[in-house]
């Protein structure tokens, strides 16, 4: 680990503060615009307008809207079973930005399809204006249900994304990192700092298994860049986790967007004699991100997260984290100040509880 202290303390923070309107007009036009207030960096989410039941395409939006990549990404972060994403997702995943996207689910709803064209931002401050630099992206995600029965309370999820980053190496960077699965520091474990590159394609498979009150769910992602400074790397990570509901209630499948909704109590928690317990979960996830290769060295990190999830009903949720960490193979580093930090292998141990309300 670098510096004594690096990962020491305590600390309390809103994680998230949205305020949002969405609707439909004229039963196929859609549209929302989501604020979060949460954070120094307040600013948008999700604001896009669209139609819905095109012939052939289904829906199409314009706007800033999550690309179509990752299962975990794309699950609302209201309904995600830890407290974080894992880390290969959070570090690889392109999230959010302004494009144009077309999905649609077919064949029943046993599978769905998205592809959408995104432009992000060209300068470091965030402002985007009028010049040559491509900083665009092309991605698109496939699912299906091999498997679907008793309304979603057995099934099995496959799906794959695939996005291509066009970029201008000696004009646009890529940098991949990730704190800790907990966002209460800033510390970055493992880090590959700023790369030139000319582009990316990203490569992203993942699993999902519902069998009643357990469930399993795993992504690997494979990056490969394009750029002669860092000798066209490759970086890898994958997360593989397990939940089970001691009250019996199953994770909500939504066919129409191939993701994961809302937890629904089988019996809400109300503190009284005849009051029920909500629901109960249990989770364990093992997450692996790998920043090494060729000539960059930004560490390898391996997390075992403990999650104990307490909805009182569809609305509220208390959820208690326990992460271990173990990094591991860090190059040394310049701060911005010109100090170079060199990084000692190490762990930590985190522990962190959230209290959320959403309606």
């Amino acid at each position: 680990m670098y510096g004594d202290n690096a990962l020491k303390g305590d600390g309390v923070e809103f994680r998230s503060a949205r305020l949002y309107v969405d609707g439909t007009l004229w039963e196929d036009f859609v549209f929302k615009a989501e604020y979060d207030f949460a954070g120094v960096s307040v600013g948008f989410k999700d604001v896009y307008l669209g139609m819905e039941n095109i012939p052939f395409v289904g829906e199409l939006l314009v706007g800033q809207m999550n690309e179509p990549f990752s299962l975990e990404e794309l699950i609302s972060g209201e309904y995600v079973t830890f407290m974080e994403r894992s880390l290969p997702t959070a570090a690889f995943a392109p999230g959010r930005q302004t494009g144009i996207r077309a999905s649609n689910a077919i064949l029943d709803k046993r599978m769905t399809w998205a592809i959408g064209a995104f432009y992000g931002d060209t300068d470091d401050d965030g402002d985007s204006n009028f010049d040559d630099v491509t900083n665009a992206d092309l991605t698109m995600r496939l699912t299906g249900l091999p498997l679907y029965a008793d309304e979603g309370k057995r099934l099995l999820h496959l799906g794959l994304s695939y996005s291509h980053q066009f970029r201008d190496e000696g004009e646009t960077t890529a940098r991949y990192r990730n704190r800790p699965e907990s966002h209460l520091t800033d510390v970055r474990l493992v880090d590959t700092g700023n790369i030139d590159l000319d582009s990316a394609n990203l490569l992203n498979p993942e699993i999902a298994f519902v069998w009643g009150p357990f469930s399993l769910q795993g992504e690997y992602y494979w990056t490969k860049l394009d750029t002669e400074e860092a000798g066209d790397p490759t970086f890898q990570g994958a997360y593989l986790f397990g939940s089970w509901f001691i009250t019996g209630e199953h994770r909500p499948y939504l066919t129409s967007r191939g993701t994961f909704g809302r937890v629904k109590p089988i019996n809400n928690f109300f503190p009284t004699a005849t009051g029920g317990l909500g629901a109960w979960e249990l989770g364990l996830r093992w997450s692996w991100l790998d920043l090494d290769d060729k000539d960059v060295q930004g560490g390898k990190e391996n997390n075992f997260t403990f999650g104990l999830n307490w909805y009182w009903n569809p609305n509220y949720r208390l959820m208690f984290n326990y992460i271990y960490a173990d990094v591991k193979d860090r190059g040394p580093f310049t701060t911005s100040d010109g100090t170079m930090i060199i990084v000692e292998d190490g762990s930590a141990n985190i522990f962190q509880m959230r209290f959320q309300v959403d309606f």
